[in-house]
């Protein structure tokens, strides 16, 4: 099957259905993930270092991939001019306004706003959590990225930033922060809409993730690199938090 053009001619219901498919999948999960909560604290860990694994082990295999030679990359720039002619000029303008979300200054004033309103609610361990996982997550991805070195694509839409192309840095910081934003909002304020919370930040962090694609910032495998490499931080971030929470009840029990 030629992967590229049909990645050309259904672009858009392509990205649509990652758009709209991934994020209901993930509300499913928490929502059945919820009715089982009863768990003790080490099994709590050791239930986020499965998909924290899976992530790695994602990453890994795509950075060896590009690392091997140039197979790999002239396929990723063959997807990526596929996806960039088969969506429509409209759908490309609103990608690009949306890809501002992942900004690193926009997510660095959200952060903040988050862990300032943290503190006033007097919930100073979470705020110093929240803070480590999101600062010490944009460190590494800028390790990762200074490790692969991988030049950026050819004929982007827009000017190309100077860092390095592998992994996705507005990827990897926006399911790092709106994975932690969304926590934080379920930890604190649970309600029956908690679902709803989650597909809405699976929803943004992959219409971010798509973005960078269409506007040929990057590869799909530089996106599925940082989707992947964050998911598995942000998971082994919440699993500590968690692990941290139960073992503080179970003490004051």
């Amino acid at each position: 099957m030629d992967w590229t053009a049909l990645a050309q001619r259904h672009a858009v219901a392509l990205i649509a259905i990652v758009l709209f498919a991934v994020p209901v999948l993930a509300a499913c999960v928490y929502a059945w993930a919820a009715r089982q909560r009863r768990m003790s604290a080490s099994n709590g860990l050791i239930a986020a270092l499965v998909p924290a694994a899976f992530g790695a082990a994602v990453f890994v295999a795509i950075a060896m991939r590009i690392a091997r030679g140039t197979a790999f990359s002239s396929a990723d720039q063959l997807l990526l001019d596929a996806v960039r002619d088969g969506t429509p000029a409209v759908a490309a303008q609103g990608l690009a306004a949306i890809t501002h979300l992942g900004d690193p200054w926009f997510l660095i004033v959200l952060c903040v706003f988050v862990c300032a309103a943290l503190l006033l609610a007097r919930r100073f361990g979470l705020a110093l959590h929240f803070a480590a996982v999101t600062g010490a997550g944009g460190l590494l991805n800028q390790a990762l990225k200074a490790m692969m070195r991988r030049e950026r694509p050819t004929g982007s839409t827009v000017p190309i930033p100077e860092s390095f192309s592998f992994p996705s840095g507005h990827t990897f910081g926006s399911i790092v922060c709106y994975g932690m934003c969304a926590y934080v909002l379920l930890r604190l304020a649970p309600t029956r809409r908690d679902p709803f919370i989650v597909a809405l930040a699976c929803f943004i962090v992959l219409t971010i993730g798509a973005s960078r694609v269409v506007i040929g910032v990057h590869f799909p495998g530089d996106v599925v690199g940082g989707f992947a490499s964050g998911g598995a931080w942000l998971a082994a971030g919440i699993g500590v938090a968690e692990w941290m929470r139960r073992r503080a009840g179970a003490v004051s029990e």
